[in-house]
């Protein structure tokens, strides 16, 4: 029997490359998991809160993965196979997003409870909870995305097959990685330059894809790229709650009388905007670091990892 710690383990490690797979073995095996997870998840009932979360998570693997070999698969399939999660995923935003608030509004700090009165909290929290319950109701009941969401991402399953990849090894996976890493890189200095809302988010989803792939790839080299995938998975989650806070402001704020009132709402919105200050703060920090090396030597540098993993592998065989 495993333990429990081995389950999560052997659920991590998943979503990685196999030594002694190819390429586009290793790539057509994660992304047909990955799709028959969510349209299990997508199935499952009751559907909750946790499963839209966890299709969502899984449909942003996807696209991550198909960005690593978007030149090598070709741009036309590429184009259908991203759009198809990237359209899927769009009406589960929504019922996510409404949960997030929520789950913002209780992480603020303690000092919340002294700055802000128990009935703005109160009302804050019922407004919140009210509109949730209605985009569920008409998400999942009227219009019923779930099981639209499973049709529109089950042909993937069909096609993956048919995937061609012109190359071997490493090539297949160069030109994914330092592009990938170049939109980051370049998120990174755009916000930094100009830190509006829009721009925090780019950069949160560059990274997002950026830790994704590096996921994928951690068994090549696990003690240095786990550090690494630690660092950027703690910098999509400060850039995340400043996203959630942005929309938090923006939702509270447009409407007032729905929420307690402006007068009222004046500390929470002040609050928020200390919060964000201080998280953008980490996370250009933190950027800082992760976006130090350029491309060029951020790809060989993976690349040699996968070359030294890659030969290992073959030692063994002839030994």
């Amino acid at each position: 029997m495993r333990t429990a710690t081995g389950w999560v383990r052997e659920k991590a490690m998943a979503f990685a490359v196999k030594r002694n797979q190819s390429v586009p073995g290793n790539i057509k095996r994660i992304v047909r998991r990955e799709t028959e997870r969510a349209l299990a998840a997508l199935r499952a009932r009751p559907a909750d809160d946790e499963t839209i979360h966890d299709v969502r998570k899984r449909f942003k693997k996807v696209r991550a993965v198909l960005r690593l070999v978007r030149a090598e698969m070709g741009e036309r399939t590429y184009c259908r196979e991203n759009a198809c999660f990237r359209d899927a995923g769009r009406p589960l935003t929504e019922i996510r997003d409404a949960k997030a608030l929520l789950e913002t509004l209780d992480d603020l700090p303690l000092e919340c409870a002294r700055e802000i009165s128990s009935t703005t909290l109160a009302a804050v929290r019922q407004g919140l909870e009210a509109r949730r319950d209605a985009i569920h109701k008409r998400k999942l009941e009227k219009e019923h995305v779930l099981e639209k969401v499973a049709e529109a991402i089950e042909p993937v399953l069909g096609r993956i097959p048919d995937w061609t990849f012109p190359h071997k090894g490493w090539l297949v996976l160069e030109n994914g990685s330092k592009g990938v890493y170049k939109k980051t890189r370049r998120a990174f200095a755009e916000a930094s330059a100009d830190p509006t809302t829009e721009k925090l988010h780019e950069w949160r989803k560059q990274a997002k894809y950026l830790w994704h792939q590096l996921q994928l790839l951690e068994p090549v080299r696990p003690k240095v790229m786990k550090k690494q995938n630690e660092q950027l998975h703690q910098l999509t989650q400060l850039l995340g709650d400043d996203h959630n806070l942005a929309v938090l402001y923006v939702t509270v704020a447009g409407d007032p009388v729905t929420y307690g009132g402006l007068n009222a709402l004046q500390p929470l919105l002040a609050l928020i905007t200390r919060r964000r200050d201080e998280l953008q703060k980490d996370a250009f920090r933190l950027g800082r670091r992760l976006c130090r090396d350029k491309p060029r030597v951020f790809t060989k540098r993976i690349g040699d990892y996968w070359k030294a993993w890659r030969s290992k592998s073959r030692a063994a065989q002839t030994s």
